[in-house]
C-alpha cells in the first residue's frame, strides 16, 4: 500500500513537471522589446564616449555597475522619463530621448581594466550594455 502511494505520489510530480515545462508562451518571458544597436563596446584608456540606439521607446535603467559595485544611488533620477542624466566622477549616462543612451566615462588613470554595466529592463524583458575600458 505505501509503496503504491509513493509510485503515484513519483509519478503525479512527474506529469506535473513535464506539462509545466512544456508550456508553449512561459510566463514572465517577453522578446526583445528594447532592441538595442550595441551591447558590448570596448574603450581605450583614454576619455570616451558612445552613442548606442534603441527601436524600442519604452525602457528603463534598473542598474549601473562599476567593476563589480552595484551600489550606484539613482536618488531622485527617474529613468522612465525620456531624457535624464546619471553622472559620476568616473562615467555620465544621459538618455537623450526615447532612443538613444550617451555614455561617457573619463581616462582610466589606473593600470587595471574598468567594467561599467547598465542594466535595462522594459516589463519582463531585461538587456544590460557592458563597456570595457582598457586600463592604462
Amino acid at each position: 500500500m505505501k509503496s503504491t502511494l509513493n509510485s503515484l505520489l513519483v509519478l503525479g510530480i512527474l506529469l506535473t513537471t513535464f506539462a509545466c515545462s512544456n508550456s508553449d508562451s512561459p510566463i514572465g518571458k517577453w522578446e526583445d522589446n528594447i532592441k538595442l544597436s550595441k551591447k558590448t563596446v570596448q574603450f581605450s584608456a583614454d576619455s570616451n564616449s558612445v552613442i548606442i540606439t534603441t527601436k524600442g521607446e519604452w525602457w528603463w535603467i534598473n542598474n549601473v555597475s562599476l567593476d563589480g559595485s552595484t551600489t550606484f544611488d539613482f536618488g531622485d533620477i527617474d529613468t522612465t522619463k525620456s531624457n535624464f542624466v546619471i553622472e559620476d566622477t568616473e562615467f555620465k549616462i544621459e538618455r537623450k530621448n526615447t532612443t538613444e543612451i550617451h555614455i561617457e566615462m573619463t581616462k582610466n588613470q589606473t593600470d587595471a581594466e574598468r567594467v561599467l554595466r547598465i542594466g535595462l529592463e522594459a516589463g519582463d524583458y531585461f538587456d544590460g550594455i557592458t563597456i570595457t575600458q582598457a586600463a592604462n
